[in-house]
């Protein structure tokens, strides 16, 4: 590897640490549900990014017996899904369109959108925590968007921007 390539790589390493972000379990949640994530997966969804990444979005995994590396809050693997930011003999796919880098990033959309792909296309035991960890009595995420008791006359532990109309106002 030529040492302009290796220093780029390192000073984006460096660079998506710096921004990382670890989110809160009903952070994730609210971010999930505004990306069209349905509630009654929500759970599930949490559990993962939980056990994958413990709700990080720069982690980059361990090597894997391949050689390949999973990024991201839902540790996405750069064999099959995204393509890694450097030429491997290991890399097959680029299945959600995406370079490995953008899975670190604090907008979660493209590995939100790389993770709804991977679960259509393989189901839930895609992740390796599924079956262990995320496949049983999980915590309900509607505690997330709900007030709590102390809370019911500030704000919700949510906050969702809604307008309604409501003509006996006008």
């Amino acid at each position: 590897m030529n040492k302009f390539a290796l220093t780029s790589w390192m000073c984006l390493l460096g660079l998506s640490s710096m921004l990382a972000l670890r989110l809160e379990p009903c952070e994730l949640a609210g971010q999930l549900y505004i990306l069209d994530v349905p509630k009654v997966e929500l759970p599930l969804w949490l559990c993962i990014a939980d056990y994958e990444s413990r709700f990080n979005t720069h982690v980059i995994g361990r090597a894997n017996s391949d050689g390949s590396r999973d990024y991201g809050l839902f540790q996405i693997s750069d064999r099959y899904w995204c393509a890694p930011p450097e030429k491997t003999a290991y890399h097959a796919f680029n299945e959600c369109n995406v370079n490995c880098t953008e899975l670190l990033s604090d907008n979660i959309t493209s590995a939100v959108r790389c993770a709804r792909l991977i679960k259509k296309q393989q189901g839930w035991t895609a992740w390796s925590v599924y079956a262990e960890f995320c496949n049983g009595t999980l915590t309900d995420a509607d505690e997330c968007f709900q007030q709590t008791t102390e809370a019911a006359t500030t704000e919700p532990i949510l906050q969702i921007e809604t307008t309604t109309f409501d003509p006996e106002m006008d």
